[in-house]
């Protein structure tokens, strides 16, 4: 059995109670912060800094200092920092950047203090932070941004003109509520900091795996949970090096710590997966980092997404998530370096996410093949950033995209996509086409049938006679293609895009055959 990392005096007094006591003590601090939590109790809890050891080093923000003050009362919380490497491909447009951020949990509103180790922050610096939906406009005195934010979500600070270069992500998680583990109970393992690459070893008959703060490395490849493992938690301030598949049903991995694919090679492993054949996979509140494949590719059924942050996607394939058929991702903030969210099957939902492209994938990938898949939902939607070059004629680009390399005359239908804003400058919004994309990816049959579009408002650039810089409905025959698409409320750089204007403000080329089935309210 494990036993609590020695510096967790909190869980060693807990332990020392008597079985009646802490039992009692655990259902009384539950009701108590559940009755405070429903009844909107302001509250802030930061992570302490995790810990260097010889085995895993975490990486602490050289540009970052963040405090979080609620009520009068200030607290410092921890910043990390992921560097880009050049490791793999891709890794050439990003050299030289970082980005930060920082996990804390939060009831209520609360104002953030940024400040610049060793350096002031002047009163001249444009300053932003995003989703620009927020409307938050930092002030700057005494070298310090301040700023309020009105409650739990994901928010990007950038500061200068290149400001993306090293922004600063600042993650408000909901209060946690789940109660402290029996922690000497033979069905929870707690691994010591530090080395753990023999982990499996030791998990005997656990049923759940409980990383407390701390740093841990799990080596290279991935760990494969045994059927045993029900839940995986890494508490906040606790930092995991490596990866898992599970490949049994009913698992949960949870926890509001950092899970790094720091040492891993280009596509060595996605940082959670699962095979198709599993069900009821559920990942909550982790900030997923440098990973360098998926972030979360959970190829079973009926699975869950909340609250999941991904940052320090420095390589191609870098990819956010994808969630099979009858599966929910929502409140979760990607920044990806391939496609941030595959909406590949049946009764999938997309809700309230946060995305940061960069120059490589979709925002929304509908597909590289000829899927068949029904019911989507994609509903509120902040684009906040997207990296890709005008001259690359990547057929991948697009805020929703589908692109097929592969056919099989399957059928897409009733698909809606609303309330989504883009806050900066992109190449293009829609990308569907079937007409392939060259020699060796050549046009293949599909049906895309009943979609709207509604409430979407972006700004798109103009880059006059770049064929990049469009908006595509492209077929590939008349009976292979588009039917009953609706776009409602389309607003592109503030022009209300409808029939007459679509293909000069809405920049949308449209092929003949699909014109009739394209309607703009």
């Amino acid at each position: 059995m494990g036993v609590p990392p020695k510096h967790h005096f909190s869980r060693f007094v807990y332990l020392r109670m008597t079985a009646p006591t802490r039992t009692f003590h655990l259902a009384l601090s539950f009701l108590c912060f559940a009755a405070l939590a429903n009844l909107g109790f302001a509250a802030v809890k930061t992570f302490p800094a995790p810990p260097d050891n010889e085995h895993a080093a975490v990486p602490q923000s050289q540009r970052y200092a963040v405090r979080i003050a609620q009520g009068g009362k200030a607290s410092p919380s921890f910043v990390y920092q992921s560097d880009a490497g050049l490791a793999g491909p891709g890794s050439q447009w990003v050299e030289g950047r970082s980005v930060s951020w920082t996990d804390f949990e939060l009831s209520g509103t609360a104002t953030i203090e940024v400040s610049l180790p060793g350096a002031q922050i002047s009163e001249s610096e444009a300053i932003t932070v995003y989703p620009l939906r927020h409307g938050i406009v930092p002030t700057v005195s005494n070298g310090k941004a301040r700023f309020q934010i009105p409650g739990e979500g994901h928010y990007v600070l950038t500061m200068g003109e290149n400001g993306f270069d090293h922004a600063l992500c600042l993650f408000a998680n909901p209060l946690s509520l789940t109660p402290p583990s029996v922690a000497d109970s033979p069905k929870i393992y707690f691994p010591e900091p530090g080395d753990n690459r023999d982990l499996i070893k030791r998990l005997g008959q656990a049923e759940e795996l409980h990383f407390a703060p701390g740093a841990y490395q799990l080596g290279g490849g991935k760990l494969v949970l045994p059927k045993n493992i029900k839940r995986v938690h890494i508490a906040g301030g606790a930092v995991v090096y490596g990866a898992f598949f599970v490949g049994h049903d009913n698992v949960t991995i949870d926890g509001h710590g950092l899970l790094s694919g720091r040492y891993l090679k280009h596509r060595e492993a996605h940082l959670i997966e699962t095979p198709s054949s599993v069900r009821h996979t559920v990942v909550d509140g982790l900030t997923v980092s440098d990973f360098p494949y998926f972030a979360v590719r959970l190829l079973g059924h009926d699975s869950v997404i909340k609250n999941v942050k991904t940052v320090g996607p420095w390589v191609y394939n870098a990819d956010g998530f994808v969630a099979w058929k009858r599966s929910t991702i929502r409140d979760s903030f990607i920044m990806a370096h391939d496609d941030s969210i595959k909406v590949y099957d049946s009764n999938v939902s997309v809700r309230d996410c946060v995305i940061w492209n960069l120059n490589n994938g979709a925002c929304l990938q509908l597909g590289w093949s000829s899927l068949d898949a029904h019911d989507i939902v994609v509903d509120g939607i902040d684009i906040i950033r997207t990296e890709w070059r005008p001259e690359s004629n990547a057929a991948n680009n697009g805020v929703i995209n589908l692109r097929l390399s592969r056919g099989g005359e399957n059928i897409q239908s009733n698909l809606l996509f609303q309330n989504i804003r883009v806050d900066t400058p992109v190449l293009r919004i829609f990308d569907l086409r079937m007409d392939g994309m060259g020699p060796e990816r050549p046009a293949n049959k599909h049906r895309f049938h009943n979609a709207t579009f509604r409430n979407i408002d972006a700004k798109m650039l103009t880059l006059e006679g770049n064929p990049n810089n469009h908006n595509y409905i492209i077929p590939y025959d008349q009976d292979y293609g588009f039917k009953n698409l609706v776009f409602e409320n389309l607003t592109l750089n503030g022009t209300p895009i409808t029939a007459q204007n679509a293909a000069t403000a809405g920049r949308f080329i449209i092929d003949e055959k699909s014109l009739p089935e394209v309607t703009f309210k």
